[in-house]
Parts: C-alpha cells; sequence; structure tokens
C-alpha cells in the first residue's frame, strides 16, 4: 500500500464535511489501513481540544426541532432494513466492513470486460459509490471528470500513466486528470469508486452508453 488520502482529505474527514459518497470511500481505506487510521484518530484528537477552548454559543429556541428534521431526512445512499448483496464477488474478496450495511446491485456492462455495481438507493446514481469489476489486462473506459474522484483498489492491481495501485491504495484525481487506468496482468481488478461531481467517457460509445448507465 503507497498510495494513502492527504492530510487534508483525512482532516475533512475526521471534521465531517466530507460528502457522504467519498466519506465511505475514504472509511473502507481506513478499514485496510492503520497508518490512515492512527492520522484521523489524531486530526479528532486535535478538533475536540480545538473546541475546548470555542466560546459557548447559546442555542437557537429550534435548535432539537432542526436536528429532529435532518434525522428524519432520507441518506442519499439510503441505508436499507434488509441489505442485499447481488453482486457476487470472486472467492477470497471479503469486502471493507463500511460497506456491509448498504444495498450493493447486480454487475452491470460499462465497457468489454468490465462492469460496474452501484451502492446504495435513491439520489442520483452519479453521486453514488460504485464497484468496477475488470478481467486482467482490460483498459477500464478513458474519463476524465468534473469534480473529485476517489477510486480504492480491493482486489489485484490498477496500473495508469501517473504509477500502479495495490489492495488498499486509495487514488484521487481531481478534474485535471484525464487518464485510461488498466488492470494488471494476473488478475481481474476490483474497485470501490466515487466521483464527487460528474464522470465524463471520452470515446464515442462513451458518451453514447453513458446516460443508459445513469452516470
Amino acid at each position: 500500500m503507497t498510495h494513502r488520502p492527504s492530510d487534508e482529505i483525512l482532516m475533512a474527514y475526521a471534521a465531517g464535511s466530507l460528502a457522504q459518497g467519498p466519506a465511505l470511500v475514504v472509511a473502507a481505506h481506513l478499514s485496510l489501513c492503520p497508518d490512515s487510521t492512527e492520522r484521523v484518530r489524531q486530526f479528532e484528537a486535535a478538533g475536540g481540544m480545538a473546541l475546548e477552548d470555542v466560546p459557548v454559543a447559546e442555542m437557537a429556541a429550534d435548535a432539537l426541532e432542526q436536528v429532529l428534521a435532518r434525522l428524519d431526512t432520507p441518506s442519499p445512499l439510503q441505508v436499507m432494513p434488509q441489505v442485499r448483496h447481488l453482486a457476487a464477488m470472486p472467492d477470497g474478496l471479503v469486502l471493507p466492513s463500511p460497506l456491509e450495511q448498504y444495498d450493493i446491485g447486480k454487475w452491470k456492462f460499462l465497457a468489454p470486460g468490465v462492469q460496474w455495481s452501484s451502492i446504495g438507493r435513491g439520489g442520483a446514481p452519479r453521486n453514488r459509490p460504485m464497484l468496477l469489476r475488470a478481467k486482467p489486462g482490460m483498459v477500464l473506459p478513458e474519463h476524465t471528470h468534473r469534480g473529485v474522484e476517489y477510486t480504492l483498489v480491493l482486489k489485484g492491481t490498477l496500473h495508469d500513466a501517473l504509477g500502479d495501485y495495490y489492495p488498499g491504495d486509495l487514488v484521487v484525481a481531481d478534474a485535471s486528470l484525464e487518464h485510461e487506468p488498466k488492470a494488471g496482468p494476473d488478475d481481474e481488478c476490483i474497485c470501490l469508486a466515487v466521483v464527487d461531481g460528474r464522470l465524463q467517457l471520452k470515446s464515442v460509445f462513451g458518451r453514447l452508453v453513458q446516460p443508459l448507465l445513469g452516470f
């Protein structure tokens, strides 16, 4: 494991300011990486000490009602009472514990040798995390993004022009990166990914089928 989230991302996660999709991917990484987990613990401790110096503020009269209303608002990923894991996983692969409480859909076609599966229900599919599964040596569709892409390798290896990524590695790519990730030659690659924005497939075929895929 050689690619970990930046301190800025881990600090945002500790503060609870990451969007839910990216926060789920980071949480999955933390379940695999003790070093990143310890870093988050340090940020949480520092935040707790900083709160001790914050002046006491008077709460609004309807503060409780506002909190209860937010609790009643459905989550964009909508954790379900009866979780369904419909995407069959290869033998030996155990999904990170943060994914266990979410509905996982069936594998669907994305490109030759590449499939995807949605995570969670409700909200716009493009804002939900997904699992990507590529056969050995297969190239994922060339793309860029409006926003930031978070990709966690769960099985196999992934390669692009910037480096090689192994299980537990979290790859963060912003809108300036246009890349064409490729699965390693010896094993299929499964990743957890989310784009905090909009994915843009570059090929003509990709642009034609993207509206049908829902992201």
